[in-house]
């Protein structure tokens, strides 16, 4: 699919074919992580339904996906709507009777001291990180469970290990996020995985531009690099890869599991 990546050595080798008899949902599709992650499936032959609020980003997406070659449709879907979810996902069964994957990616990123946190921001803030996560894990759930196969990921921060301040909303909701990991993988039925990808600071453009000072500099990037023990910055196909993994056959034996993407920093 023409992605980009910044790993050294040997090049990563995609099977054109590993996702070709799968149905993919990705949420917070239309840029960043969860595009790329999109993006990735569609590489190795999977069916990917990309579910977003941006519908202009989302129809650009699809588009680039299909000129490669690729599978793709898209929903537009307010993740916070428990009935929009359950419409999206009815959908995506009538028209392709299954969802084997599940990559749960949309969420949003408040930063604000808790002393004066807006009581509006901090609401939507949960409900976008966590009852949404309620909301996709019920829905998919039950259909998985009627097939007896599935693959979910949801996505955490490593930030929640190492907070900073001004997160304190997004760090627990983050948290909740775990727990509804474990909670779900126990409850699941046999042949079902529930796992969570836990990514720190990712190089995205826009982030990139957004924490860029006047003269140029990037302390953000420099502080988060310097902790880490792979000296490079983390990309969106980093948790992409990491996620592909998951929805993997091959990993049919990791469930309620909590994958640290920080390039080894939490504990270095």
């Amino acid at each position: 699919m023409g992605l980009e990546t910044t790993t050294q050595g040997p090049p990563i080798k995609i099977t054109s074919d590993k996702f070709s008899d799968h149905v993919v949902l990705v949420s917070g599709a239309a840029q960043g992580i969860g595009l790329t992650t999109a993006q990735l499936f569609a590489s190795q032959s999977a069916t990917v339904v990309m579910v977003d609020i941006q519908e202009d980003k989302l129809k650009t997406a699809v588009s680039a996906i299909r000129d490669m070659g690729g599978a793709s449709v898209y929903r537009v879907c307010n993740i916070t709507d428990e009935e929009a979810i359950a419409a999206t996902f009815q959908w995506v069964i009538s028209v392709y009777s299954e969802i084997d994957v599940l990559a749960h990616i949309a969420g949003v990123y408040p930063s604000h001291p808790l002393v004066g946190f807006p009581t509006d921001h901090y609401r939507k803030t949960m409900s976008v990180n966590v009852d949404a996560t309620f909301f996709v894990l019920r829905a998919v759930l039950l259909h998985m469970e009627s097939r007896g196969y599935g693959r979910i990921i949801l996505t955490s921060s490593s930030t929640i290990q190492e907070p900073e301040e001004g997160l304190s909303a997004y760090i627990a909701s983050k948290s909740a996020v775990i727990g509804f990991t474990r909670a779900a993988a126990t409850e699941a039925a046999q042949g079902i995985t529930v796992n969570t990808v836990m990514p720190g600071l990712i190089r995205t453009g826009t982030i990139w531009e957004t924490t860029m000072q006047p003269d140029g500099s990037h302390p953000l990037f420099d502080h988060v690099l310097a902790k880490q023990i792979v000296k490079r910055y983390r990309s969106p196909e980093d948790i992409g890869y990491a996620v592909c993994f998951l929805a993997s056959p091959e990993a049919s034996f990791v469930t309620g599991q909590i994958l640290d993407l920080s390039g080894g920093a939490m504990f270095h």
